[in-house]
């Protein structure tokens, strides 16, 4: 006589699988108050407005494909409307090993820059130099040249998802 095979667990539910990943993105701190209702109700909402008809079976190739797609469309809608932080999305889209969503950054650069000007003094020399920088970034006919070798990197924050960039390359 043969036993039964042990029933296969059902799948998780979609407010474990949103209380997994917050307790893995921030284990020490509380979800905020409403965030799972309020995210389900969001990812609900989603599914209901661009569900579509079953795709006909594809080659597991381009299923793999379009399931990358569209876990990296979720991903920049949720952070387009704000329903998730672009770092966590970031993180989720690295573990899952698809790019990173585009995003506009604000970065500082300290550079060597060579001026030589004419000046009587060293302080009218200073006013100078930074006259010409100000007038050559500002669209000038002056030839300034920058060195780059010395320079560093002091300081790049991310800002907003940059909703004009166009998906990666690696997406398709």
């Amino acid at each position: 006589m043969s036993t039964p095979d042990a029933a296969t667990p059902p799948p998780p539910t979609l407010e474990s699988v949103l209380r997994d990943a917050w307790a893995a993105f921030a284990p020490t701190e509380p979800a905020p108050l409403g965030w799972l209702t309020h995210t389900t109700a969001q990812i609900r909402a989603y599914l209901r407005e661009h569900h579509s008809p079953p795709a006909p079976l594809l080659p597991a190739a381009d299923a793999g494909a379009r399931l990358r797609r569209e876990v990296w469309r979720a991903l920049y809608e949720a952070v387009s409307t704000h329903d998730i932080d672009g770092d966590a999305a970031d993180r989720v889209l690295c573990a899952l090993d698809l790019p990173p969503l585009p995003r506009r950054w604000q970065v500082r650069l300290t550079l060597p820059v060579l001026i030589e000007v004419t000046a009587a003094g060293r302080e009218n020399a200073f006013d100078t130099a930074e006259a010409c920088i100000e007038t050559a970034l500002t669209g000038a006919d002056l030839v300034v040249r920058f060195e780059w070798d010395g320079a560093e990197r002091d300081d790049a924050n991310p800002g907003d998802l940059d909703a004009t960039a166009a998906e990666p390359a690696e997406l398709t």
